[in-house]
C-alpha cells in the first residue's frame, strides 16, 4: 500500500526518510526519524506506529539494529501484516516484511539504505528507487533532492497500484534543522510534494527565518 526509502549521508551525518501512499496522511504513520538516533518505516496492510516508535527508543538505548527488529517482530503477534525496518544513525539495517501484506511486495536492505513496498504496481518499483537515488547521489545532489528522485521514479515504475494520495519527506542531521514536508491529500502526492519542496527553497523569507534559528554549531543565533 506504500513505498518509501531510508537513507542516510555519511559525509554530512544526515538521515532522511521519503514515502508515498495510496491512501490519505501517511506523513503521521509511515515515517519516524530521530537525529543522531536512526529512522524507521511502518507501512503494511496493517501499520504499527508503536513499533517504529518501540525501534527508535530501543536504539537510543544503544540496541543493534539488527536485535531490535528481532524483538520486534517476535513480540508482535501481527508481524505478518506489517512492513518495517530500521536504520540506526551509522546506516545498519534490519526489517521484514511480513507474508500476509498484498503482493506486490518488496524490500531492499544494505548499508545507508533501505528501499520498501507492498501492493505495489510493478517488480519494477523498488530497483527503480534505487537506481535513481544512486544516481541522484553521484550527480552531487542534496539528501532531499536524492530522495525525492527516488519516489518520482517509484512512480514512474508502477507505484501504488491504487494512484498515490499522500506523500511526506523527513530529512535531519545532529543538532541541525527539520526538513519535515508532507502531502496529507492530492490526487498526485509526490508531484505536489517536490514542488511543495520547491517552494519553501525559493521562499527567501523563510529561508532568512530559517538562517537566524539557533542549531547545535550556533545555539545562540537569533
Amino acid at each position: 500500500m506504500t513505498f518509501s526509502l531510508i537513507a542516510l549521508d555519511r559525509d554530512r551525518r544526515t538521515l532522511g526518510i521519503a514515502c508515498a501512499t495510496g491512501g490519505p496522511a501517511l506523513g503521521g504513520f509511515v515515517p519516524h526519524l530521530l537525529a543522531g538516533v536512526g529512522a524507521a518505516i511502518t507501512q503494511g496492510y496493517s501499520t504499527s506506529v508503536m513499533a517504529a516508535e518501540r525501534g527508535l527508543t530501543r536504539l537510543a538505548a544503544g540496541e543493534a539494529v539488527t536485535a531490535a527488529v528481532a524483538e520486534l517482530r517476535r513480540a508482535d503477534r501481527g508481524e505478518a501484516w506489517r512492513q518495517l525496518a530500521l536504520m540506526d544513525r551509522r546506516g545498519e539495517v534490519a526489517g521484514w516484511t511480513g507474508a500476509s501484506n498484498v503482493p506486490v511486495c518488496d524490500l531492499h536492505l544494505e548499508p545507508g539504505l533501505v528501499v520498501a513496498g507492498n501492493m505495489l504496481g510493478s517488480h519494477e518499483v523498488v530497483p527503480a528507487m534505487i537506481a535513481a537515488y544512486r544516481q541522484a547521489m553521484a550527480s552531487g545532489e542534496a539528501l532531499a533532492e536524492a530522495l525525492l528522485a527516488a519516489l518520482i521514479a517509484g512512480q514512474r515504475a508502477g507505484g501504488d497500484r491504487r494512484g498515490l494520495v499522500s506523500a511526506a519527506l523527513k530529512v535531519r542531521a545532529p543538532g541541525g534543522l527539520p526538513l519535515d514536508l508532507r502531502i496529507d491529500h492530492s490526487s498526485d502526492a509526490v508531484t505536489a510534494l517536490g514542488e511543495l519542496h520547491r517552494r519553501i527553497r525559493q521562499d527567501q523569507a523563510f529561508q532568512a527565518f530559517l538562517a537566524r534559528l539557533p542549531t547545535g554549531e550556533a545555539p545562540h543565533r537569533h
